[in-house]
Protein backbone atom coordinates (compact mmCIF):
# COMPACT_ATOMS: atom_id res chain seq x y z
CA UNK A 1 0.00 0.00 0.00
CA UNK A 2 1.16 3.54 -0.73
CA UNK A 3 1.65 6.19 1.95
CA UNK A 4 -0.99 9.08 2.74
CA UNK A 5 -3.97 6.94 0.70
CA UNK A 6 -7.76 6.46 0.68
CA UNK A 7 -8.63 2.64 1.89
CA UNK A 8 -12.20 1.67 0.76
CA UNK A 9 -13.54 -0.77 3.95
CA UNK A 10 -16.86 -0.76 2.91
CA UNK A 11 -18.62 -0.63 0.12
CA UNK A 12 -21.82 -2.33 -2.04
CA UNK A 13 -19.22 -3.68 -4.24
CA UNK A 14 -16.12 -5.81 -4.55
CA UNK A 15 -14.08 -7.76 -7.36
CA UNK A 16 -12.48 -9.99 -4.43
CA UNK A 17 -13.98 -13.00 -3.43
CA UNK A 18 -11.76 -13.06 0.12
CA UNK A 19 -13.50 -9.38 0.78
CA UNK A 20 -16.95 -8.82 1.66
CA UNK A 21 -19.76 -6.23 -0.31
CA UNK A 22 -22.06 -4.80 2.09
CA UNK A 23 -25.12 -1.84 1.51
CA UNK A 24 -22.65 0.98 3.44
CA UNK A 25 -19.28 3.11 3.71
CA UNK A 26 -16.21 3.23 5.42
CA UNK A 27 -12.76 4.51 4.07
CA UNK A 28 -9.70 4.85 6.01
CA UNK A 29 -7.45 7.49 5.83
CA UNK A 30 -3.90 8.02 6.15
CA UNK A 31 -1.97 10.80 5.54
CA UNK A 32 1.22 12.27 7.46
CA UNK A 33 1.06 9.66 10.34
CA UNK A 34 -2.62 10.36 10.97
CA UNK A 35 -5.24 7.60 10.36
CA UNK A 36 -8.82 8.16 10.40
CA UNK A 37 -11.89 5.98 9.53
CA UNK A 38 -14.80 7.39 8.01
CA UNK A 39 -17.77 6.01 9.01
CA UNK A 40 -18.15 2.03 9.69
CA UNK A 41 -21.02 0.63 7.32
CA UNK A 42 -23.99 -0.99 8.83
CA UNK A 43 -22.31 -4.96 9.70
CA UNK A 44 -19.51 -5.26 12.25
CA UNK A 45 -19.16 -8.33 10.82
CA UNK A 46 -17.89 -7.34 7.45
CA UNK A 47 -16.20 -4.36 8.69
CA UNK A 48 -13.82 -6.72 10.42
CA UNK A 49 -13.55 -9.13 7.94
CA UNK A 50 -12.42 -6.23 5.58
CA UNK A 51 -10.16 -4.97 7.88
CA UNK A 52 -8.32 -8.08 8.85
CA UNK A 53 -8.08 -9.31 5.19
CA UNK A 54 -7.05 -6.28 4.12
CA UNK A 55 -4.25 -5.67 6.79
CA UNK A 56 -5.65 -3.19 8.77
CA UNK A 57 -5.47 -3.23 13.07
CA UNK A 58 -9.24 -0.88 13.58
CA UNK A 59 -7.46 -0.17 17.21
CA UNK A 60 -4.62 1.69 15.44
CA UNK A 61 -6.90 4.51 14.04
CA UNK A 62 -6.73 7.85 15.77
CA UNK A 63 -10.17 9.47 14.82
CA UNK A 64 -13.53 8.44 13.68
CA UNK A 65 -15.81 11.04 11.82
CA UNK A 66 -19.16 9.99 11.44
CA UNK A 67 -21.47 11.07 8.35
CA UNK A 68 -25.27 10.85 9.28
CA UNK A 69 -27.01 9.01 11.89
CA UNK A 70 -28.12 6.38 9.72
CA UNK A 71 -27.57 2.66 10.34
CA UNK A 72 -25.31 1.80 7.27
CA UNK A 73 -22.78 4.53 7.93
CA UNK A 74 -23.05 3.98 11.66
CA UNK A 75 -23.97 0.35 12.61
CA UNK A 76 -20.38 -1.17 12.75
CA UNK A 77 -19.40 1.30 15.42
CA UNK A 78 -19.05 -1.41 18.25
CA UNK A 79 -16.06 -2.74 16.05
CA UNK A 80 -14.43 0.71 15.87
CA UNK A 81 -14.65 2.17 18.70
CA UNK A 82 -11.70 1.79 21.31
CA UNK A 83 -10.08 3.47 24.24
CA UNK A 84 -8.41 7.63 23.55
CA UNK A 85 -10.11 7.33 20.33
CA UNK A 86 -11.40 11.25 19.18
CA UNK A 87 -15.23 10.51 17.66
CA UNK A 88 -16.56 13.60 15.90
CA UNK A 89 -20.24 13.88 14.51
CA UNK A 90 -23.11 15.81 13.79
CA UNK A 91 -24.49 17.74 17.15
CA UNK A 92 -27.83 16.97 15.59
CA UNK A 93 -27.37 12.94 16.24
CA UNK A 94 -29.76 11.47 18.87
CA UNK A 95 -29.81 11.69 22.66
CA UNK A 96 -29.41 7.73 22.39
CA UNK A 97 -26.71 7.49 20.32
CA UNK A 98 -24.69 10.57 22.16
CA UNK A 99 -25.46 8.32 25.11
CA UNK A 100 -23.68 5.37 23.43
CA UNK A 101 -20.09 7.55 22.63
CA UNK A 102 -20.26 8.90 26.12
CA UNK A 103 -16.64 9.20 27.50
CA UNK A 104 -17.11 6.55 30.21
CA UNK A 105 -15.69 3.68 28.23
CA UNK A 106 -12.36 5.79 27.41
CA UNK A 107 -13.17 7.55 23.98
CA UNK A 108 -13.58 11.03 23.60
CA UNK A 109 -16.51 13.06 22.10
CA UNK A 110 -16.90 15.70 19.77
CA UNK A 111 -20.01 17.08 18.60
CA UNK A 112 -19.98 19.49 14.99
CA UNK A 113 -22.20 21.93 14.21
CA UNK A 114 -20.21 24.20 12.67
CA UNK A 115 -17.02 23.71 10.16
CA UNK A 116 -13.91 22.58 11.85
CA UNK A 117 -10.43 21.62 11.73
CA UNK A 118 -10.74 17.99 13.08
CA UNK A 119 -6.76 17.55 12.72
CA UNK A 120 -4.49 19.54 10.70
CA UNK A 121 -5.25 18.68 7.00
CA UNK A 122 -8.52 17.54 8.10
CA UNK A 123 -11.64 19.65 8.03
CA UNK A 124 -15.28 18.77 8.84
CA UNK A 125 -17.83 20.56 6.48
CA UNK A 126 -20.12 21.28 9.13
CA UNK A 127 -23.78 20.24 9.78
CA UNK A 128 -25.45 20.55 6.19
CA UNK A 129 -28.37 19.61 5.00
CA UNK A 130 -32.44 19.92 6.79
CA UNK A 131 -34.43 16.87 6.36
CA UNK A 132 -31.33 14.56 6.75
CA UNK A 133 -28.32 15.91 8.68
CA UNK A 134 -24.58 15.22 7.29
CA UNK A 135 -21.03 16.37 7.69
CA UNK A 136 -18.60 15.83 4.93
CA UNK A 137 -14.95 15.28 5.20
CA UNK A 138 -12.22 17.68 3.68
CA UNK A 139 -8.79 15.76 3.63
CA UNK A 140 -5.96 18.09 2.22
CA UNK A 141 -3.47 15.50 0.62
CA UNK A 142 -0.33 17.02 -1.09
CA UNK A 143 -2.03 15.98 -4.46
CA UNK A 144 -4.64 18.88 -3.63
CA UNK A 145 -7.74 18.91 -1.06
CA UNK A 146 -10.34 15.61 -1.56
CA UNK A 147 -13.98 15.71 -0.09
CA UNK A 148 -15.49 12.56 1.22
CA UNK A 149 -18.74 11.83 1.36
CA UNK A 150 -21.55 9.59 3.35
CA UNK A 151 -24.52 9.62 1.01
CA UNK A 152 -24.33 13.14 0.37
CA UNK A 153 -27.81 13.92 1.82
CA UNK A 154 -27.91 17.45 1.42
CA UNK A 155 -26.93 17.22 -2.30
CA UNK A 156 -23.27 16.60 -3.48
CA UNK A 157 -23.19 19.73 -5.62
CA UNK A 158 -24.15 21.87 -2.55
CA UNK A 159 -21.91 20.17 -0.61
CA UNK A 160 -18.95 20.15 -2.81
CA UNK A 161 -19.33 24.61 -3.33
CA UNK A 162 -19.14 24.34 1.08
CA UNK A 163 -15.92 22.38 0.44
CA UNK A 164 -14.61 24.28 -2.31
CA UNK A 165 -15.08 27.59 -0.26
CA UNK A 166 -13.72 26.11 3.27
CA UNK A 167 -10.51 25.19 1.86
CA UNK A 168 -10.35 28.09 -0.82
CA UNK A 169 -9.08 26.14 -3.70
CA UNK A 170 -10.77 23.95 -6.62
CA UNK A 171 -11.35 19.95 -4.90
CA UNK A 172 -9.18 17.50 -6.56
CA UNK A 173 -11.49 14.56 -5.83
CA UNK A 174 -15.08 14.00 -4.42
CA UNK A 175 -15.61 10.86 -3.31
CA UNK A 176 -18.11 8.92 -1.39
CA UNK A 177 -21.95 8.03 -1.99
CA UNK A 178 -23.38 11.00 -4.23
CA UNK A 179 -27.22 9.76 -3.32
CA UNK A 180 -28.03 10.07 -6.98
CA UNK A 181 -30.24 6.78 -7.17
CA UNK A 182 -33.81 7.20 -8.58
CA UNK A 183 -32.36 10.54 -10.82
CA UNK A 184 -33.28 10.60 -14.39
CA UNK A 185 -30.61 11.39 -16.63
CA UNK A 186 -30.98 15.04 -17.59
CA UNK A 187 -30.69 15.81 -13.95
CA UNK A 188 -27.41 13.63 -13.33
CA UNK A 189 -26.41 15.73 -16.72
CA UNK A 190 -26.83 19.24 -14.67
CA UNK A 191 -24.95 17.52 -11.21
CA UNK A 192 -22.03 16.12 -12.89
CA UNK A 193 -22.32 19.88 -15.15
CA UNK A 194 -22.32 21.74 -11.92
CA UNK A 195 -19.40 19.98 -10.00
CA UNK A 196 -16.98 20.42 -13.18
CA UNK A 197 -18.18 24.05 -13.00
CA UNK A 198 -16.92 24.36 -9.05
CA UNK A 199 -13.83 23.07 -10.10
CA UNK A 200 -13.61 19.20 -8.87
CA UNK A 201 -11.10 17.62 -10.89
CA UNK A 202 -11.81 14.15 -10.46
CA UNK A 203 -14.72 12.08 -9.02
CA UNK A 204 -15.11 8.42 -7.72
CA UNK A 205 -18.65 8.20 -6.55
CA UNK A 206 -19.86 4.69 -4.61
CA UNK A 207 -22.56 2.87 -2.46
CA UNK A 208 -25.72 5.16 -2.68
CA UNK A 209 -25.06 6.72 -6.08
CA UNK A 210 -26.65 4.34 -8.29
CA UNK A 211 -25.36 2.08 -11.16
CA UNK A 212 -27.18 3.66 -13.93
CA UNK A 213 -26.25 7.16 -12.54
CA UNK A 214 -22.31 5.97 -12.00
CA UNK A 215 -22.85 4.67 -15.77
CA UNK A 216 -23.72 8.58 -16.87
CA UNK A 217 -20.80 9.99 -14.50
CA UNK A 218 -18.40 7.93 -16.01
CA UNK A 219 -18.66 8.50 -19.56
CA UNK A 220 -19.00 12.76 -18.59
CA UNK A 221 -16.04 12.77 -16.68
CA UNK A 222 -14.21 9.72 -18.75
CA UNK A 223 -10.53 9.93 -17.25
CA UNK A 224 -11.40 12.02 -14.35
CA UNK A 225 -13.75 9.32 -13.18
CA UNK A 226 -12.36 6.46 -10.39
CA UNK A 227 -13.57 3.18 -10.03
CA UNK A 228 -14.25 2.51 -5.81
CA UNK A 229 -15.11 -0.55 -4.87
CA UNK A 230 -13.75 -2.68 -1.22
CA UNK A 231 -9.82 -2.23 -1.72
CA UNK A 232 -9.81 0.51 -3.53
CA UNK A 233 -7.16 2.93 -2.47
CA UNK A 234 -6.52 6.20 -3.71
CA UNK A 235 -3.26 8.26 -3.64
CA UNK A 236 -3.56 11.72 -1.90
Amino acid sequence: MVKDHILILYDNRTDRSDLQPGWGFSALIELKGRRVLFDTGADKLVLEHNAEALGIDLASTDTLVLSHEHCDHIGAITSALHRNLEVFYPASFSTLFQGEVSEEEGWHAHPVSQPVEILPRFHSTGELGKKIVEQSLIVEGDEGPVLITGCAHPGIVEIARVATDIVGKPLRLVLGGFHLYGKKAAEVEEIAADLKRIGVKQIAPCHCTGERAMEFLERTFGKRYLVIKVESEVKI
